[in-house]
């Protein structure tokens, strides 16, 4: 996959700015505030219809401006693909493949997968839960793309019995959907277990390559419930307190992966830049492990080269490089950036 021209239009502080890629590398350097993470931001939104940063879509949108538009062209397969989408402030989400209206997401994000590296990674592991579950999801979903409506079915279950214990309704209603919460919850959490077990391997191979100093790690699967009894006992022993609280306890919503060194979580463990190497590492192994499936993703670097010493950024980018796909990168110092990218295209970002 190899994008050839990317349109930004009204997306932050990008009111018009379009590129020309000739090269798998492709560096973007300036000064801080210039827009150059917003230029990867917007590739990202492309394809899966959300940012990387925090706030509401309407963060996206230009000052004073209706809507933003992002659109490029890239091959795949040696075949040329165009894709385009548009919001405009009330929500109104459009989208077209090869000039063709689409009408979901998943539509663009299977053609194109992104996968992004960004200066809050560091929250895969110093954060709660639902960054890790978010990690897990979406690269089940890159590799299996029917996971989507699984994932959809079991959180819909969640949501009408959360309601449904929250206004106290009968045990009849409750036990119609927590028949069906349990079965598709087991689907989902098999599917889960086997892809954490497929990349668990390559993370711990690559930990010792970045850090071999941590000597203890140690990751674990924690499906969301007792691993001792089923989900269905479990629903039973909760019954009680799921209608006290109005929500689930217990299910694939609370799933985990615990990263830990020795007895102690990672998170109180490591150093903030242990953390992000960590995290780095971790999406390392999600990259080798789509390429083990065919999938070969763009990646977007932000500010890659900040909080890394020399060693650990010569390893990170000899990994990225020997991946052979397009990368994106920003940097505020050019210099540093190209002594570890050396074959890259250079994009001065100004005002």
């Amino acid at each position: 996959m190899f994008i050839t021209n990317l349109k930004i239009h009204n997306f932050r502080n990008l009111i018009a700015k379009e590129f020309t890629f000739n090269h798998l590398i492709n560096v973007f350097y300036g000064s801080n505030g210039i827009g150059k993470t917003s230029i990867l931001e917007a590739i990202y939104y492309l394809s899966s219809g959300k940012s990387f940063r925090k706030g509401s879509f309407k963060s996206l949108l230009n000052f004073n401006e209706s809507d933003f538009s992002v659109y490029l062209e890239c091959l795949i397969d040696n075949n040329k693909y165009t894709f385009s989408v548009n919001k405009n402030k009330n929500g109104t989400w459009k989208a077209k493949k090869n000039a063709s209206a689409i009408y979901k997401q998943s539509d663009i994000t299977n053609y194109l997968p992104i996968v992004s590296i960004d200066p809050d990674v560091y929250s895969l592991v110093d954060a709660g839960p639902v960054q890790r579950r978010n990690f897990l999801d979406w690269l089940v979903f890159h590799v299996k793309h029917d996971y989507l409506l699984l994932w959809k079915k079991t959180y819909k279950c969640i949501k009408q019995l959360n309601s449904l214990y929250k206004n106290k309704a009968t045990f009849e209603e409750i036990d119609v959907w927590e028949k069906a919460f349990v079965k598709y919850s087991e689907e989902l959490n098999i599917i889960r277990q086997d892809f954490f077990h497929q990349i668990k391997p390559i993370i711990m191979k690559l930990s010792t390559y970045m850090q071999p100093e941590i000597i203890n790690l140690e990751i674990s699967y924690k499906q969301g419930w007792s691993d001792d009894i089923t989900l269905t006992t479990q629903l039973k022993k909760d019954r009680q307190k799921n209608l006290m609280y109005g929500q689930l306890q217990h299910g694939p919503h609370k799933m985990d992966i615990k990263v830990s060194t020795g007895h102690l979580q990672a998170s109180q463990t490591l150093s903030r830049g242990q953390k992000k190497t960590l995290s780095i590492t971790f999406y390392m192994a999600y990259i080798e492990l789509l390429s083990i499936n065919s999938v070969r993703p763009i990646l977007c670097l932000d500010d890659f080269d900040a909080e890394l010493d020399s060693t650990k950024l010569k390893k990170a980018s000899k990994f990225f490089i020997d991946t052979g796909a397009q990368i994106f990168i920003t940097s505020v110092n050019k210099d540093h950036i190209s002594s570890v990218f050396p074959n890259a295209e250079m994009f001065h970002v100004e005002h």
